[in-house]
C-alpha cells in the first residue's frame, strides 16, 4: 500500500520544525536558503494536506498551535530517520556532504569557529557551513532533534542523553564602567554582586546559567535579579558603559575594551567563574565526513587551556 501524500513531504515537516526552534517564518527561510513566501506557502500546503491549522502568528514571531505540536512530535522520528538514512549513504559512499549545519553559543560562534572553518576548508575545499547562533540551551535543542550535526555549548545544558566532549575553557568577568563606585575597589563579595542591578544575557544563555549557579551553591545560597535582560554581549557592554550597572560577560568579549580602559573588570572574592564549553551530538550517531573533521579540530584546539576529562567519548 503507497504512502499517503500527508506523510511523503518530509521537507515541509521540516521546515515545520525549524520554526518550532527559530521562533520565525524568516529565520526558518535563511536556514533553508528559502524565501519567505516559499517557506510560508510550504507550510500551507501542509495544513491543507492534513487539514489542521500548524502555526499561530504574532507580532514577535511564530510559534505552533497544539495541532501543530502534536504533528511535529509524530513527524521527530521521520525526520530523525531521513536524516540518519541521508547521513549512512554519505558514510557508505564515502562521499563529504556539501553543506554541513551547526550550532553553538555566541562565544564559541564568534571567537572560535572561523578559526576551526577555516581548518576545515582546508580540509575539505568543498564543505559550505551553515552555523545557527544561539544561547547554550536552544544549541543544545537543535542537537537533540537533530536539526544539526552538533553543537557547541557550556556543559551545564547538555543532558545525558548527547554524547560530547570538551573543546574551550572561558572565563567570566564582573565590568562596571570606569565611574562606577566598584571601579576602584580591589574586590566585591558576592552577595554585593548578587544585590546589584546586574545587566545580564537571557535565559538559558550559559554565562547567566554558570552565574546562577555559582551563587546557588555557596554556603549562604544568593539568587539574582537581573535589572536588564539583552540577548546581545554587545548590547550589554554598551549598557554597561552609559552607566546603567555591573554586568557578567565572557572574558573573550571584553578584552578589547578592558585595554582600552571603556570598562573596568572587578574580582569577586570566592566566586569562581570559569566555565567549560562542550561539543555533543546524539549517540550512536553516525558523522558525516565533514562533521567528524570538525570535531577532531575542535577538540583538538587546546584554546584557553587543557579542558578535564570524564566525558564520554565518540
Amino acid at each position: 500500500m503507497p504512502l499517503s501524500v500527508r506523510v511523503t513531504d518530509l521537507s515541509s515537516l521540516e521546515l515545520l520544525a525549524t520554526i518550532a526552534t527559530t521562533g520565525s517564518i524568516g529565520a526558518c527561510a535563511r536556514h533553508h536558503g528559502l524565501s519567505q513566501p516559499a517557506v510560508s506557502a510550504r507550510v500551507r500546503g501542509l495544513e491543507q494536506r492534513l487539514g489542521l491549522r500548524l502555526l499561530d502568528r504574532h507580532a514577535r514571531g511564530t510559534t505552533l498551535t497544539t495541532s501543530g505540536q502534536i504533528v511535529l512530535e509524530w513527524a521527530r522520528p521521520a525526520l530523525d530517520a531521513a536524516a540518519a538514512l541521508d547521513l549512512s549513504l554519505d558514510t557508505l559512499t564515502g562521499a563529504s556532504p556539501a553543506q554541513l549545519t551547526i550550532a553553538a553559543s555566541t562565544t564559541i560562534a564568534e571567537f572560535f569557529l572561523p578559526t576551526w572553518f577555516a581548518t576545515l576548508r582546508g580540509r575539505l575545499p568543498g564543505v559550505t557551513v551553515s552555523l545557527l547562533c544561539h544561547n547554550s540551551a536552544d544549541a543544545v535543542a537543535l542537537v537533540r532533534r537533530g536539526a544539526v550535526e552538533l553543537a557547541f555549548a557550556e556543559l551545564g545544558h547538555i543532558p545525558d542523553e548527547l554524547d560530547h566532549r570538551p573543546v574551550v575553557r572561558d572565563r567570566l568577568v564582573v565590568v562596571v564602567a570606569p565611574d562606577h563606585a566598584w571601579a576602584t575597589r580591589q574586590a566585591i563579595a558576592p552577595g554585593d554582586l548578587a544585590a546589584a542591578p546586574l545587566i545580564l544575557r537571557e535565559p538559558g544563555s550559559a554565562t547567566r546559567s554558570v552565574l546562577h549557579n555559582r551563587l546557588e551553591a555557596l554556603p549562604t545560597p544568593l539568587r539574582l535579579v537581573p535589572a536588564m535582560e539583552f540577548t546581545s554581549a554587545t548590547a550589554i557592554k554598551n549598557a554597561v558603559t552609559t552607566g546603567l550597572g555591573p554586568a557578567v560577560l565572557s572574558e573573550l568579549t571584553v578584552l578589547d575594551e578592558l585595554s582600552a580602559g571603556t570598562l573596568v573588570e572587578v574580582p569577586v572574592s570566592g566566586l569562581v567563574l570559569h566555565r567549560q564549553l562542550h561539543v555533543c551530538w546524539r549517540r550512536h550517531h553516525r558523522f558525516s565526513t565533514s562533521a567528524g573533521d570538525l570535531l577532531d579540530i575542535a577538540t583538538g584546539s587546546g584554546e584557553l587551556g587543557s579542558p578535564d576529562g570524564g566525558v564520554r567519548q565518540p
